[in-house]
């Protein structure tokens, strides 16, 4: 049995707020505490007090992966924000929840009628455009695509049709897939996702809406990876496709917390990682969220010069919507901080895994690579450091900020199967723990 199967037992949070208490533990698929139980204060202290930093992340990544689904503006989105406070009071801190507000999606249909009257379901790209009740009819065609060519797979005079492609979950950041989906020859698109294809499991492995705010294109839907037989069967034929949607504005959650500096005219330090995303995203968004945790508890044992600010934020699927707000509420914040640490996506995946390491200088970088290897954790691939990083490094990049960002590769990236235990590599994570501890000590050293 590996190190992740054995500290898989379930664990309720042991810190809930009282009017958050019951449906978070039921959220979380554990019994709501009863006034009738009987308890022993000093003994649930105490087994706080020796849990580990393995243990502890552990029960963090498996108490995100009972919640649901986390996708902005849910109800499980709404609930993790306040178990995500509940875990900063817990480490000795006052959380704040940053509210703002987002055209929030509903989709009423989302489907490819077929010319046998068959119906392919689908989840619609949240960028893209809609139909309308009536939908949009037209030829099915099969395109092919090369994520990594800047242009448009499809000649200027291609005839108008619904085309269909196998379009992996990293395509919002390929050069041609805006050119794809503003072809005027694309009536619709239907995105094939997942699949051994795509060096992915079966079923969805879903595109975030990089433009979520200024929604472009094509109507387009994407559809399971077992769907592509009877696409294939069907081209060539009329097709209808219908994309029903509607937006209202819904209140969401950033979550912040702040470690006083005992300097407080030093520049801060940053943390920051993103909590929402498609599915359970255990091992996506689980190592960001518990190294977040874990930085806090070491920073209440070794209180730093500096003061270091925490965010952990919603809308991350939605082209940021969340770290965008934060941003705008505090735009100097982005150059006038020392430093920003992004704990991104998949860095704790324990399918086709592979830490990823991006910085603002190649300083920064070393250090970060070389406490990394120490901890026993080996960067994998190298963005070159006038690249633009990916995730929400691009927009500490995009301001001029200094910024170190680990992110990693995911066999199971996107998809509805990336859950707790098998997706997650508790032995990389605390390799990963030590290091990032270590980096964020060292640049907001304790007086």
């Amino acid at each position: 049995m590996n190190s992740t199967r054995r500290e898989a037992s379930r664990r309720c949070p042991r810190t809930l707020s009282a009017a958050g208490g019951a449906l978070l533990a039921l959220v979380a698929g554990c019994a709501a505490p009863s006034g009738d139980e009987d308890s022993d204060p000093e003994a649930d202290s105490a087994e706080t007090v020796t849990e580990t930093p393995r243990e502890r992340m552990a029960r963090v990544i498996r108490e995100y992966d009972a919640q649901g689904i986390h996708r902005t503006g849910t109800e499980v989105d709404d609930a993790s924000a306040r178990w995500f406070a509940d875990l900063v009071r817990e480490a000795g801190f006052e959380p704040q929840l940053e509210e703002l507000t987002y055209p929030h999606s509903e989709f009423l249909q989302a489907e490819l009628r077929l010319a046998d009257g068959s119906v392919v379901e689908g989840i619609p790209l949240f960028d893209g455009g809609a139909t309308g009740a009536e939908g949009v009819r037209g030829v099915l065609r099969e395109v092919q695509v090369d994520e990594a060519a800047a242009e448009a797979p499809l000649p200027a005079d291609a005839p108008a049709a619904i085309f269909f492609a196998r379009i992996g979950p990293l395509a919002s950041y390929a050069p041609g897939f805006r050119p794809l989906r503003e072809h005027p020859s694309v009536i619709g698109l239907v995105a094939v996702t997942g699949g051994a294809e795509l060096g992915l499991p079966e079923g969805y492995s879903l595109i975030n809406a990089n433009r979520y705010l200024e929604p472009y294109g094509a109507p387009a839907l994407q559809v399971e990876s077992q769907a592509w037989e009877t696409l294939a069967a069907h081209a060539g034929q009329e097709v209808e496709l219908v994309i029903e949607a509607r937006r209202s504005p819904r209140v969401v959650y950033n979550v912040l917390a702040t470690v006083p500096g005992s300097a407080p005219g030093l520049a801060p330090v940053v943390v920051m990682t993103p909590r929402s995303g498609w599915w359970q995203c255990a091992s996506e968004r689980g190592g960001g969220i518990a190294v977040w945790v874990e930085l806090l508890h070491a920073l209440r044992q070794q209180p730093p010069a500096r003061s270091v600010h925490f965010v952990a934020s919603t809308g991350h699927e939605l082209g940021h919507v969340g770290l965008d707000h934060h941003l705008a509420e505090r735009p100097e914040l982005i150059a006038g901080a020392h430093l920003w640490l992004h704990l991104g996506a998949n860095f704790a995946a324990a399918t086709a895994p592979g830490i990823r390491l991006q910085a603002s200088s190649q300083e920064l970088f070393d250090d970060a690579a070389a406490r990394l290897q120490a901890a026993g954790a080996q960067v994998a691939v190298a963005t070159p450091i006038d690249q633009r990083p990916l995730g929400e490094a691009r927009n500490i990049h995009d301001g001029g900020g200094r910024f170190v960002s680990i992110l990693g590769g995911n066999g199971l990236f996107h998809s509805p199967q990336d859950r707790w235990p098998d997706a997650v590599d508790l032995d990389v994570l605390e390799s990963v723990r030590a290091a990032i501890v270590g980096l964020v000590q060292a640049q907001a050293p304790a007086p």
